[in-house]
């Protein structure tokens, strides 16, 4: 039996966060909060927005604007947020280095991988379509599908299960504190990715493996992290 083979039949399996990961949209999504805020005459510092990137719109919306309803309300500022942060992705959007070679390579490797985000369905429709991720993938699962965000691990429980992966098969891919969090929730192995040009992560330690790029990245670590001894 080919290693390709073993993985597959031990339904080994990488869930990626997005943002940050996969690709960095985290300036496109600062803007769309800016642009929201101003059309809205709502309070916005780039503080706030960092303090909670990586959160549900349900999450956020309160927390940095202190609009806690009505819930139609909520979800008004949510749909226009993220129609700004579309038209800014489909102008903006690139792959962070290593990272499409990384899902190619896994998918080579008999690894399913699934795309697990806190962004709206929708947006991971459109970032699948263009990065051309398709073809890698198992699954995606958006935040809105699961009743608690990260640091629950609700979404990667959700894709691990679309993938048809045990929990304990599964490596998480992710670029935040709060994503390792819900990684090991889950009773995951988690691999951290430092954000361009930062080279101090606070929480991001936790993570059994961590690294300045996706590029530093192969197959074998993420067979070391599940303990697969490949020979």
């Amino acid at each position: 039996m080919n290693h390709g083979h073993l993985r597959a039949m031990l339904s080994m399996c990488v869930i990626w966060d997005v943002d940050g990961v996969v690709l960095d949209s985290a300036e496109q999504h600062r803007q769309a909060w800016q642009r929201l805020a101003e059309e809205q005459d709502l309070p916005y510092t780039d503080a706030a927005f960092w303090a909670h990137f990586g959160r549900r719109n349900s999450d956020v919306i309160p927390a940095m604007f202190g609009v806690a309803g009505p819930p139609e309300r909520v979800a008004a500022l949510a749909d226009r947020k993220e129609q700004i942060y579309r038209t800014l992705l489909v102008e903006q959007a690139t792959p962070l280095p290593g990272a499409k070679e990384l899902l190619a390579a896994l998918h080579d490797a008999g690894y399913r991988q699934a795309l697990a985000s806190s962004a709206p369905l929708e947006n991971l429709r459109l970032i699948v379509a263009l990065l051309g991720l398709e073809p890698y993938l198992a699954a995606w699962v958006s935040g809105e599908s699961v009743a608690q965000g990260k640091p629950a691990p609700d979404i990667f429980l959700a894709a691990a299960a679309r993938a048809g992966a045990p929990p304990t098969c599964c490596v998480v891919i992710e670029d935040a504190p709060a994503g390792i969090q819900a990684a090991h929730a889950g009773g995951m192995k988690a691999l951290a990715v430092r954000r361009a040009g930062q080279s101090d992560a606070p929480g991001l330690e936790q993570a059994e493996y961590v690294a300045d790029s996706l590029s530093e990245v192969n197959v074998a670590v993420v067979d070391g992290l599940l303990g697969i001894a490949v020979v």
